[in-house]
């Protein structure tokens, strides 16, 4: 009898409801994280064991127990029941590839940004906030072993994935779309997706990539595309990082597209642009297909 009690809920309602879920699941994590032992704050098995509790408790349970009682059908509504096109899972990965170094130019963009004097506190504020994520993201990173290197995919690229899609694009973007006109929803679990991350001088990059998969979810109707996406953006940095850090000499990879290499940026956002239209034409035919 619970199942879709609240699926004549408005916009208002559903998003309590999702987020109070959120809040829910991430106390019960933080109850989980007092009772595992540690010995330093700084130690990188305890902050990594953090980091799977957090983004289990607060985006990958939330949208299963929120689909279930404000839909009938909960799979369906956060289109994670759709059969997966495996050449449009390579179709995106190998766009996400491509748009590296233009999204690296549009970081760069992003990071030369000065708010007015007005608001210097808050700016100080965020830059030490960038450097304190940015000293995180190095110890999560700087492994030296395969088995490391593969729990850190997991860890950091296909759970952050599955969740924050099933989070901002299944849920927020589904409770948004049966109320207003997509393209609107979209855009606005974009922002929220990029500002929950709480990272100013990586907002628009972030931004657009959020919008990029909410299209790719209403191109396709399934959620595996935005998924496949989302790990593939998560990944390479994993990677790239795990062979500069075991001796490999490589580029830093968030300097592609930028500096001597602008013309790669710029290349790569021209060719960006035209692959989304691309995407959506192909992703769109083959919706009309499977519905005749």
């Amino acid at each position: 009898m619970l199942k879709g009690l609240f699926s004549q809920s408005g916009i208002i309602s559903k998003m309590l409801i999702l987020f109070g879920v959120s809040c829910f699941t991430v106390v019960l994590g933080a109850i989980v994280m007092l009772l595992v032992p540690r010995t330093n704050v700084q130690d990188v098995s305890y902050l990594k064991t953090m980091q799977l509790v957090e983004s289990v408790g607060m985006f990958v349970i939330p949208p299963f127990i929120f689909a279930y009682f404000c839909s009938v059908k909960p799979i369906f509504f956060l289109h994670f029941d759709r059969k997966t096109n495996w050449l449009h899972i390579a179709i995106v990965v190998l766009f996400m590839l491509m748009i590296i170094p233009g999204i690296n130019l549009i970081s760069s963009l992003n990071q030369q940004m000065i708010l007015p004097e007005a608001f210097a506190g808050i700016e100080a504020w965020m830059k030490t906030s960038e450097v304190q994520m940015a000293k995180l993201t190095e110890q999560l990173l700087n492994v030296h072993s395969l088995q490391a290197l593969i729990f850190n995919v997991m860890l950091i690229a296909m759970i952050p994935a599955l969740g924050e899609e099933l989070f901002f694009r299944g849920a927020i973007q589904g409770i948004l779309g049966e109320k207003m006109n997509m393209r609107f929803a979209i855009w606005i679990s974009a922002i929220v997706f990029s500002a929950i991350h709480l990272q100013f001088y990586g907002f628009f990059p972030r931004l657009l990539m959020g919008a990029f998969f909410g299209y790719l979810l209403f191109w396709s109707e399934n959620l595996w595309l935005p998924i496949a996406a989302h790990f593939t953006n998560n990944a390479v940095a994993i990677v790239f990082y795990y062979l500069k850090y075991n001796g490999h000499k490589l580029p830093d990879i968030d300097t592609i597209g930028t500096g001597n290499t602008l013309w790669l940026g710029l290349l790569s956002a021209v060719l960006a642009i035209c692959g989304f239209f691309w995407l959506k034409k192909l992703l769109f035919q083959q919706r009309q297909i499977s519905l005749e």
